[in-house]
């Protein structure tokens, strides 16, 4: 049975015609088991990159310690958290590279970072092709800290919506009134693929912290936005009613109070 939020989008979308309903939207269905080929899944291992083309974030120690985290620690292992892989087969999104089969996001810590503003060094966005996924699920030890992380598995639920439905980025005076249900719902979905970002506060990403690194391995992208998450979907500190906007080049947060590094 497909997730009741992915239900309530579908009946509300299905009040405008066919014609109207001119922009393709993927969202994560949790409730749905997905198919043996795909690449779907919340934390767990990732595709195999090589431990070489790993993302790792060079500062962990410094990170961990802020965090109270220590017993995490390993100074021989600066590798970031796999927090998702979405399969593009199953979402055909407009900004990502042509040949990716795969993509992945990776994050300095799930649990405390400071990936609140646009390429910072907390987050790293990689895309796979055909060959590269053949490789097949990474088979050694995660992070000792992804190791307790809730794993699951998904199946990605195409809507089409009027493109308009967006139109209340500039201001809810600019959309037509029966827009309105539909946006809202849009809104508050776990997560969503395509379209445009829901912005908690109109000044935009912020200053990035850190500069970031760019993946050492996967397809070349845009910064563009592709998608965003709320906790919900991935167990991601992302503050208080936090979402976090993931675009070809990296991700990061914006929330009515910011995630600390202690995780409060």
């Amino acid at each position: 049975m497909v997730a009741p939020y992915i239900q309530q989008i579908r009946e509300l979308a299905s009040g405008f015609r066919d014609s109207e309903r001119n922009l393709r939207l993927y969202f994560p269905d949790l409730d749905t088991a997905p198919g043996p080929r795909s690449l779907n899944r919340v934390f767990g291992p990732p595709i195999e990159l090589g431990a070489e083309a790993w993302p790792t974030y060079a500062r962990l120690g410094e990170l961990l310690a802020e965090a109270d985290c220590k017993e995490e620690w390993d100074p021989n292992d600066t590798r970031m958290e796999h927090v998702f892989t979405i399969d593009l087969r199953d979402a055909r999104v407009f900004g990502a590279p042509k040949d990716a089969r795969a993509m992945l996001l990776f994050i300095s810590n799930a649990s405390h970072h400071r990936a609140r503003g646009e390429a910072n060094a907390h987050t790293s966005v990689v895309f796979l092709n055909e060959e590269q996924v053949a490789r097949g699920l990474y088979q050694g030890p995660l992070p000792t800290r992804s190791r307790q992380r809730w794993t699951r598995r998904f199946t990605m639920q195409a809507v089409d919506v009027p493109g308009d439905v967006f139109d209340s980025a500039r201001g809810t005076d600019a959309l037509d009134p029966s827009l309105i249900p539909l946006y809202a719902a849009i809104r508050q979905a776990p997560a969503r693929l395509g379209g445009c970002p829901t912005w908690l506060r109109r000044e935009g990403p912020g200053e990035a912290t850190e500069p970031s690194v760019a993946p050492r391995i996967g397809l070349p992208a845009r910064k563009n936005f592709l998608m965003q998450f709320r906790q919900s979907f991935a167990d991601v500190n992302l503050g208080r009613s936090g979402i976090m906007f993931v675009g070809g080049q990296g991700a990061y947060c914006q929330s009515r109070r910011p995630p600390t590094v202690s995780g409060s």
